[in-house]
């Protein structure tokens, strides 16, 4: 299940970079900002982040709750 999770979109490291890029720059709303550092990074844009999201995110939620059900198995 793990390797499910790490093979994940959402989990991908391009994904996780433009996530940690996102969240330095705070609370303020300076998009143009966050898009310039993005794709002088080379990362997806904020417009890709989002198609990323609504594509897989059902599938990482999934995921994750299979595992907890794993998890919650194998304490018992």
């Amino acid at each position: 299940m793990d390797a499910q999770i790490a093979a994940h979109p959402l989990s991908s490291e391009p994904v996780t970079q433009a996530h940690a890029v996102i969240e330095a720059h705070g609370s303020t709303d300076d998009s143009d900002a966050i898009s310039r550092e993005l794709a002088s990074r080379g990362l997806p844009s904020l417009v890709e982040l989002g198609r990323i999201q609504a594509r897989s995110s059902f599938s990482w939620w999934r995921l994750h709750r299979k595992r907890r059900a794993l998890l919650r198995r194998a304490d018992r």
